[in-house]
């Protein structure tokens, strides 16, 4: 499933006990590894733009829906460039224009600066909502990854905010 690339990297990270990951030095976690963590969001919808609202670093991302393409060219991000549509009562996000820096996830898997990400966010009811994630990057995996992440919601809650770098001491510890 990892190319040689991608075994590489993860040995790498594994060997070095995850030191270099992202968020140890406060980086935002990125996309989609934003999607399996445990930290609040808030979605808003907004004719021609959806906005996802992150507790933790108090991070955005913008979803244009106003029908646009990607932008031919973009300045390499952790949340990428978003662009969606619904597909009945499922919004559709495909994302690219990554930097390489983030991590898929705490055990050390990354991604090139190639990955293409699909979201599918499915409210099933009120309380629940199903995000179907889609990596895509040759450089990384040697074929697509799916996964589907339940989400519990609560739609009347407020986001607090939250920094990383409030307080922040255990960095110096990791070099």
């Amino acid at each position: 499933m990892l190319t040689r690339e991608g075994v590489a990297a993860y040995r790498r990270n594994e060997d070095n006990n995850q030191k270099d990951d992202p968020t140890t030095t406060c980086h935002p976690i990125g996309v989609p590894a934003s999607d399996t963590v445990p930290v609040p969001y808030k979605i808003v919808q907004t004719p021609g733009l959806v906005v996802i609202l992150n507790e933790g670093d108090t991070a955005w991302r913008q979803i244009f829906t106003d029908g646009r393409k990607h932008a031919e060219t973009t300045i390499p991000s952790w949340m990428g460039y978003s662009v969606g549509h619904w597909e009945l009562d499922t919004l559709v996000v495909e994302t690219t224009g990554f930097n390489d820096r983030s991590w898929l996830d705490r055990a050390g898997h990354t991604h090139s600066d190639t990955m293409r990400v699909v979201e599918r966010f499915h409210r099933k009811d009120l309380g629940h909502m199903d995000v179907t994630v889609t990596i895509e990057d040759p450089k990384t995996f040697t074929r697509p990854i799916t996964f589907m992440q339940p989400t519990t919601l609560t739609p009347d809650g407020d986001l607090l905010e939250y920094f990383c770098t409030d307080n922040e001491q255990d960095s110096a510890h990791f070099r």
